[in-house]
């Protein structure tokens, strides 16, 4: 039987075809399936928070006071207001909870301070009022909001401190000299951020208002002494 030139062609392109297609799947075969990630690996792969404020911190702090405390004489005869003015330092520790973006945590400090004035006055033939307030200790739940590092938040609670006031006078009615420890209040806010997992500085306002106490002085004579004072503060945390 006579093969023409046509048929050959014909034979040795599908002889090519079915060669590549061969070679095509074979490479096919050599090509690795990726396998499927685990849990834990898709965990790894989505987006994480930059910061997570749960936990321990504990660091120091240093604040500027001022408060505004007048000191009275009973029956109304002013001795005059002392302007408090002074600096202070101190350490705080505390603990967070975060979940979603809120935080909510506890924190407590101590700081002392040179919160002090004297205030002179013709009273009694000359008095000089001295009030001080040295140390005081604040509790308080903290509440508040995290966009990542950076915290903003809401503070109150209970507030202890030292007031001194004393009063000398060269009339012959007896000069007064009281230290106590009152309990108060405490409010306040201030905002956080976080430089790294274990560091962070804030910066935060508080209002303290603790016992007015009523001092004797004198035959027939008390005075009043109040323990407001506001607070500006700022620190720096290690978180644990």
């Amino acid at each position: 039987m006579k093969v023409s030139k046509f048929h050959l062609l014909l034979c040795a392109s599908a002889m090519v075809s079915a060669a590549g297609s061969a070679q095509a799947a074979d490479m096919m075969r050599r090509v690795p399936v990726a396998a499927p990630l685990s849990a834990a690996e898709v965990a790894y792969v989505q987006p994480t928070r930059v910061h997570d404020w749960t936990g321990f911190y504990a660091g120091g702090l240093v604040e500027y006071g001022w408060g505004d405390d007048l000191i009275g004489v009973l029956p109304p005869i002013a001795i005059g207001t002392a302007n408090l003015r002074g600096f202070g330092g101190g350490v705080d520790v505390g603990y967070n909870y975060q979940s979603g973006n809120f935080v909510l945590g506890v924190e407590a400090d101590v700081v002392v301070s040179s919160m002090k004035d004297d205030v002179a006055s013709l009273v009694f033939g000359g008095s000089v009022a001295t009030e001080k307030f040295p140390w005081l200790v604040t509790v308080r739940p903290r509440a508040g909001y995290a966009f990542d590092n950076f915290l903003i938040y809401a503070t109150g609670g209970l507030a202890v401190g030292a007031v001194e006031t004393s009063i000398a006078t060269t009339a012959p009615a007896a000069g007064v000299s009281d230290k106590s420890v009152r309990a108060g209040f405490v409010v306040g806010g201030g905002v956080e951020y976080a430089f790294s997992r274990q560091i962070s500085v804030k910066a935060e306002y508080l209002y303290t208002n603790l016992d007015t106490k009523q001092i004797a002085f004198g035959p027939g004579f008390s005075t009043q002494s109040i323990g407001v004072s506001q607070r500006v503060r700022v620190g720096v945390n290690y978180h644990f």
